[in-house]
């Protein structure tokens, strides 16, 4: 652990977000990989703040509701946070609504800071729902005045969102694009055995109506007469409007012929299973993707732009619309007798060369030493 003074000459990167799983989850490897750097978290308390603790050499509490799309009290004790920083720090932001948190909180302080946004996905704000059309046009009023003066570089996960920002948002700073988040292939048991009697499908994921557990639980039921194991890995999230409740959640667990497992040890249990699922509405770059054709599974993904980028492996298939029936039909075809182990290895080979967390650091590595000259 660094001491205070040893911060206070050195380059200071701050990952800022209203979520601390994001900081986590996500942005562990990055930290640990770019080590000659020194990284501080902001975020609100909660599950992982003693990993965060761990993990960065400060942690900063950021007080907010995340239930609430602007929640005034939390900005307000976001200028407390950013006015203690020193002039030169890089302040990273995850997430379009804690960049739009950030940019109001930005007019406040006199500190010369340099901006980074990373949209995980454009998501709910830029779908078809009739509340999230109405919300675009609040928020496109702060992308167009306050993004240009709080950010010198905006972070994409894919082409799709990328494009789609910049015809709507009028950003004149600089836009770029990093294939999601990077995993640390060391770190993952690879599946190498599947003549396993039952064939196992999964759908792991954070358990959000938007991460398509209705259809799944719709899939599963119109397959109860089969001879498959299905089964649903994932928490609650309390913080998140898009979240099931607890009482659906025990509603699920009440399903004959579905397995509720709760959180699951992606790298060191995935290989347990056959064929992973993923419904979701949108992504920004789906990592439980990456993750299941790096371990070794056979992928059924929802065609969206966060997981387009599937079409160039192998062992797996993209889904037009979330077609539940069409979904069912891949698990029916799905015969683990003739499941390639040399194209699962061709799709290990090319997560290394493309995705893994060596390549995706470098790329941040290369942005912040850029902004370091700012």
């Amino acid at each position: 652990m660094l001491t205070i003074l040893t911060l206070n000459i050195l380059l200071m990167i701050v990952y800022l977000s209203h979520w601390d799983w994001n900081l986590y989850k996500s942005r562990k490897d990055i930290v640990y990989s770019l080590n000659e750097k020194t990284f501080l978290a902001m975020s609100p308390e909660g599950d992982y703040t003693t990993e965060l603790t761990e993990t960065y050499h400060k942690f900063i509490e950021w007080k907010i509701n995340r239930k609430k799309l602007i929640d005034i009290k939390g900005i307000n004790n976001l200028i407390k946070n950013l006015k203690t920083l020193e002039d030169g720090t890089i302040v990273h932001s995850f997430t379009l609504r804690t960049g739009i948190l950030y940019s109001i909180a930005n007019i406040f302080i006199k500190n010369k800071m340099t901006g980074v946004l990373s949209v995980n996905g454009l998501g709910y704000l830029f779908s078809n729902n009739l509340k999230a059309k109405v919300l675009k046009i609040i928020v496109k009023l702060f992308i167009t005045r306050l993004f240009n003066k709080s950010f010198n570089k905006i972070i994409f996960q894919n082409i799709n969102d990328k494009d789609t920002f910049i015809k709507y948002s009028g950003f004149k700073g600089d836009i770029c694009l990093i294939p999601g988040s990077g995993i640390k292939l060391e770190n993952f048991i690879k599946k190498d055995d599947y003549s396993n009697s039952k064939t196992k499908v999964i759908f792991a994921s954070r358990l959000l109506h938007d991460k398509g557990i209705n259809n799944y639980i719709e899939l599963v039921n119109k397959m109860s007469d089969s001879d498959l194991d299905f089964y649903l890995a994932g928490e609650i999230d309390k913080g998140n409007p898009n979240s099931i409740s607890v009482s659906e959640l025990e509603k699920l667990k009440q399903l004959n012929n579905l397995t509720y497992i709760g959180p699951l040890n992606i790298e060191k249990e995935l290989h347990n299973y056959d064929i992973s699922i993923i419904m979701s509405s949108y992504e920004g770059f789906s990592r439980i993707l990456l993750e299941s054709l790096y371990v070794g599974l056979f992928c059924i993904s929802n065609n969206i732009p966060g997981t387009s980028w599937q079409k160039e492996f192998k062992n797996s298939v993209l889904i037009n619309n979330n077609d539940v029936n069409g979904f069912i039909n891949e698990i029916k075809g799905f015969d683990k007798n003739n499941f390639s182990k040399v194209d699962a290895d061709t799709n290990r080979d090319l997560i290394k060369n493309k995705y893994s967390n060596d390549i995706i650091s470098s790329k941040y590595n290369e942005i912040y030493n850029q902004l370091e000259k700012y």
